[in-house]
């Protein structure tokens, strides 16, 4: 899929119509250029785009909110917008001890031209996603063109306002003790601090280095303007509080900070041994090994604008000063560690690496191990390490399902929302999704049926589709077991794809049948 990105007046004012999120970091040109937490048996979404694990705690974002598992997938807490978090898609999660920081990104269709979303500011819950408030996306308030900001030693910078959410998106978050600091993509990066009171102080833009420098030092003072339309280096993307300073990601480098933002280094193509200056992810690794300890700095770095450029994963063991490139090839999403074993999420599948990226191994389908579903999309967005177990706990996440393993990736299981046929107000039988695209991820359809009174030692399914003139056109199960997942693919059974209409289906499964419909839009 290719990457754009295009640019937005960023001083127009905000008017935004709520649609479905997009929540990834797919692009760094700007637009024209309360209910009670309760456990459940499943998540709450299949489209898992941001993963955080923190101890035994995975905190999973999909397309319907926040899920949240203490025991390795088998049970979950699903806290959404009826439960106090702000409106659309979660964009980034951070946690710190029992408060949970999300941010949310939005569709808005007030603009022409396409945009990457509208942010929808901080949601914050100080009691483990029991209550939640909300922080509008940070902005700037003054009314002229241009404004200023203080730096640390009293420098003052000049910043293009940005008065509008529309392009403004908080893609991460980063807590530390007395600050949180926000990679904003057109809204910058920005630090707040927590106050002795426990409230959060003014999100403030920081002195990151324009285009033009490499570093911007303490003691000298500075007239250059933080502006997203002219400096890369001002969308920012990524950020993590790591225990050698601030680290931030933007579509022109890595930029780290050892004096809370007072002094910036940036690292790029250009000064480094970086792939590409498009930084989605950033990831401290420390681990132990010959009781002596180590620790790496990760960078998911993507093309940006340089021909020299590529998709790529660069390590740096000594806080910056060199980068060795492990990995390269397909567009870079996440990443996780266990110990020295350093994981990736790619659009190309999910690489695991045991060496510090000297070799590696590919994941490209999973399959559950009870019901041999299997995952349809080969692009994984997320993923995250539980290593407080023995072995850890993997979770991968794409737009079909969340995955996990126990075992160090031998075996899956899927974590996958659905609704039980043949509860109060659904019917027996459905297909989900439906309609569905076969040129679309997740490419299928998939099957659910009431299986009550059914024994899966001895009864089968088999399911059939046929056209309204009851031919058949496709078979989807012969005789299968009741513990399996069934899906159709939109093939008919010489193997073409059919045409696009709404087709009917017929589940046999024991002694019932189940009849219904399934839609193709291709």
């Amino acid at each position: 899929m290719k990457k754009t990105f295009i640019l937005l007046l960023l001083i127009a004012p905000a008017f935004a119509a709520a649609q479905s999120g997009k929540t990834l970091r797919r692009t760094f040109r700007l637009s024209g250029e309360s209910g009670a937490v309760m456990s459940a048996p499943r998540p709450s979404g299949n489209t898992v785009s941001v993963i955080r694990t923190v101890a035994d705690t995975a905190y999973t974002a999909n397309e319907r909110g926040l899920s949240i598992t203490i025991d390795g997938g088998v049970s979950w807490i699903n806290v959404g917008r009826a439960d106090g978090i702000y409106k659309g898609s979660i964009a980034a999660i951070d946690v710190s001890g029992p408060t949970i920081y999300v941010s949310t990104i939005f569709d808005t269709s007030i603009t022409p031209e396409p945009t990457a979303g509208a942010g929808g500011g901080l949601s914050i819950s100080t009691d483990f996603g029991a209550s939640w408030r909300h922080i509008p996306q940070p902005m700037d308030t003054f009314t002229a063109r241009y404004g200023y900001v203080l730096r640390p030693n009293g420098d003052t910078l000049t910043i293009t306002a940005v008065r509008t959410n529309i392009d403004n998106v908080t893609y991460d978050i980063a807590v530390t003790d007395s600050t949180i600091w926000l990679t904003s993509f057109a809204g910058g990066t920005r630090v707040a601090r927590i106050l002795s009171d426990g409230t959060i102080g003014p999100f403030e833009l920081t002195g990151i280095p324009p285009d033009t420098l490499d570093e911007v030092l303490p003691n000298q003072d500075y007239d250059f303007l933080i502006d997203p339309f002219l400096n890369l280096n001002h969308r920012a993307f990524s950020v993590i509080a790591a225990t050698d300073g601030i680290w931030a990601g933007t579509a022109a480098g890595i930029n780290r900070s050892t004096d809370a933002g007072l002094s910036w280094q940036r690292y790029s193509v250009s000064n480094s041994n970086l792939p590409g200056n498009f930084v989605v992810a950033l990831g401290e690794q420390i681990y132990v090994e010959n009781g002596q300890m180590y620790r790496n700095m990760w960078a998911a770095c993507n093309q940006a604008l340089g021909q020299n450029e590529y998709n790529g994963i660069a390590v740096s063991a000594d806080s910056g000063r060199t980068w060795r490139v492990v990995l390269r090839g397909p567009f870079m999403n996440n990443l996780a560690f266990d110990g020295k074993t350093v994981y990736v999420a790619s659009d190309e599948g999910l690489y695991r690496s045991e060496d510090l990226g000297t070799t590696w191994e590919r994941f490209l389908t999973l399959v559950d191990r009870n019901t041999q579903d299997r995952t349809y999309s080969p692009a994984y967005l997320a993923v995250g390490v539980d290593s407080t177990k023995e072995p850890a706990t993997l979770y991968a996440g794409n737009v079909d399902v969340l995955a996990v393993s126990g075992d160090n990736g031998v075996s899956w299981r899927f974590a996958r929302s659905f609704i039980e046929p043949g509860t109060t107000g659904t019917p027996r039988s459905y297909a989900s999704p439906n309609p569905f695209s076969p040129s679309f991820l997740p490419n299928v359809t998939r099957f659910f049926f009431d299986s009550t009174g059914l024994d899966p030692a001895a009864d089968r399914v088999t399911i059939r589709i046929y056209d309204f003139a009851m031919d058949l056109v496709a078979t989807v199960a012969e005789g299968e077991s009741l513990t399996k997942q069934f899906s159709w693919n939109g093939l008919n059974n010489r193997g073409k794809r059919v045409a696009n209409g709404t087709y009917v289906y017929a589940i046999k499964a024991g002694g019932r049948t189940f009849w219904g419909k399934v839609t193709v839009r291709n």
